[in-house]
């Protein structure tokens, strides 16, 4: 994803390590590793920590191109059949029509979205035409064809243009001003609702729909590249009451995902209790959402997001609906921007203990850099015209996860060996958090047909894996490296096997 974020705190570290990469295309060097001790990880099958709905990813921007191409199948088959990642939610971008404002100022045109709302000019007012976007719905047909997706988001970056103070919806004049007016609050609510039930009405499975997505960023000024919308706290909570009241006289069988913080920070906290606590918004709320951005490194920041999650809002679904790798720094052949990922999946799972995880988007455009490698940040990156796809190996990251962990999967707690933090043989004692880049990130979960699947990330050196679990007795073995990906490495008795350095691991047990 490129999305431009306002108002974002990142340790200084990073952006001077990030920025080099982005310029000059340098490949992140690693430490060479000695063969660490082993690494035991010991599942608890008594002690159950959540039911799992399952993985997904945005189809915001590529799906509008993608299916018009000729690769429309083959990318709906690679991300959403059972051959392929078996994601089972898609998230489908409600587009605020920049795609048709003649005073847009977004270039890209994956970014410009065709919108369902329409000026008519025989009847000089906006009508609706579900005929428009008609290769994004293509998209989700092909998708709901392979009998995986279960559950189908719909979206919004922004209100639709003609609803906007600036006339854009690319947001305001002026950053950290809302572009929505209050007295279209209501037209915004109306509009979402309407073009909801039109997929209801098709028989698309929408379980959750979100009005505003990213709300702390500042979104708009003169050099905006994509949708976008600032609220403030009281905004987004009088907005989500009229949703709710709306959704509640409608009788719809929808539920609201609050709103989609950009970051892991207090605003996200403020805004989850609080409406976790209105009555109204409660009654139809079904989760409470944020993206994972700016926290990559830092488990600790999960670690103490996962409690207070718990703490105050014991009984709410949580869902990380949004995350790719910001700044980009690693290729797409890179196995540590596979490595990323997969860190940032374990952590969210295991600590944020979320009920669903999705990518930022499934597929994104080619991102060639002066040194000739390609920064995308999708998980199948593609031509501008879409002539040409391919998988990153942030797939294969993806795929670890997704391909073995179902909806309805139970997470089980684990226990390890080894203190993560000391695993990287650093000569500074005060880099913990480096240490966390170098560290093993582990999850467990029980399947539906009662398998045990446990997924290792191993950002430091070669190891022994042994597992200890009651009740199985065979295991399969997939590995990604860098020289091969999602390779079955062993299949057999239950043994210690073999973890190579910067590697995934997933184990299936039965």
């Amino acid at each position: 994803m490129k999305k431009i974020k306002a108002k974002v705190i990142i340790p200084v570290i990073a952006v001077v390590l990030a920025a080099a990469l982005a310029v000059v295309g340098v490949k992140v060097v690693y430490p060479k590793y000695k063969s660490n001790g082993p690494l035991k990880i010991t599942v608890d099958r008594s002690r159950e920590i959540s039911t799992f709905d399952g993985f997904g990813a945005s189809a915001c921007w590529w799906s509008q191109v993608c299916g018009g191409s000729d690769k429309a199948e083959e990318v709906a088959k690679l991300l959403f059949s059972r051959d392929g990642l078996a994601l089972n939610i898609y998230r489908y971008n409600i587009g605020a029509g920049e795609a048709d404002n003649v005073n847009s100022i977004i270039n890209n045109s994956w970014r410009a979205t065709e919108s369902f709302y329409v000026y008519d000019e025989a009847a000089k007012k906006y009508k609706y035409d579900f005929t428009r976007d008609a290769n994004s719905q293509k998209m989700l047909d092909l998708a709901l064809s392979y009998g995986v997706v279960d559950t189908v988001v719909l979206f919004a970056n922004s209100p639709h243009y003609s609803m906007t103070v600036s006339g854009k919806a690319s947001g305001g004049d002026e950053q950290f001003v809302s572009n929505l007016p209050k007295e279209n609050y209501g037209a915004y609510v109306d509009y979402f609702l309407t073009i909801t039930q039109y997929f209801l009405d098709k028989g698309v499975p929408v379980k959750y729909i979100s009005p505003v997505n990213e709300p702390q960023w500042g979104w708009g000024g003169g050099n905006a590249t994509q949708e976008g919308c600032h609220y403030t706290s009281e905004e987004i909570y009088e907005l989500y009451r009229l949703f709710a009241q709306e959704i509640q006289k409608r009788n719809m069988p929808v539920k609201l995902s609050a709103p989609e913080s950009g970051a892991i920070d207090d605003d996200a906290k403020e805004w989850f209790k609080a409406l976790y606590e209105d009555e109204t918004v409660k009654k139809s709320l079904g989760t409470l959402s944020y993206h994972s951005y700016w926290s990559d490194d830092f488990v600790d920041r999960k670690i103490d997001f996962g409690n207070w999650l718990r703490e105050n809002v014991p009984d709410a679904k949580v869902e990380m609906s949004e995350w790719c790798q910001l700044p980009c720094s690693a290729d797409t052949t890179s196995i540590f921007g596979a490595l990323t990922q997969a860190r940032v999946i374990a952590n969210d799972l295991q600590y944020g203990r979320v009920n669903s995880w999705s990518a930022w988007v499934g597929v994104n455009e080619n991102g060639i850099a002066q040194d000739g490698k390609n920064y995308s940040d999708g998980l199948l990156v593609a031509s501008k015209d879409f002539s040409e796809c391919e998988k990153a190996i942030r797939y294969y990251a993806m795929e670890h996860f997704s391909k073995f962990i179902p909806s309805g999967s139970v997470q089980l707690e684990t226990q390890k060996n080894i203190d993560d933090l000391k695993t990287w043989n650093s000569d500074n004692p005060e880099d913990e958090e480096l240490r966390n880049i170098y560290s093993t990130s582990t999850v467990a979960f029980r399947t539906p047909d009662n398998k045990i699947v446990v997924v290792v990330v191993n950002e430091g050196g070669e190891r022994k894996l042994k597992i200890d679990v009651d009740g199985v007795s065979q295991m399969k073995v997939y590995t990604t490296t860098e020289e091969e990906q999602m390779a079955e490495t062993y299949s057999g008795n239950i043994k210690a096997v073999t973890s190579p350095q910067y590697s995934i691991t997933t184990l299936v047990l039965e």
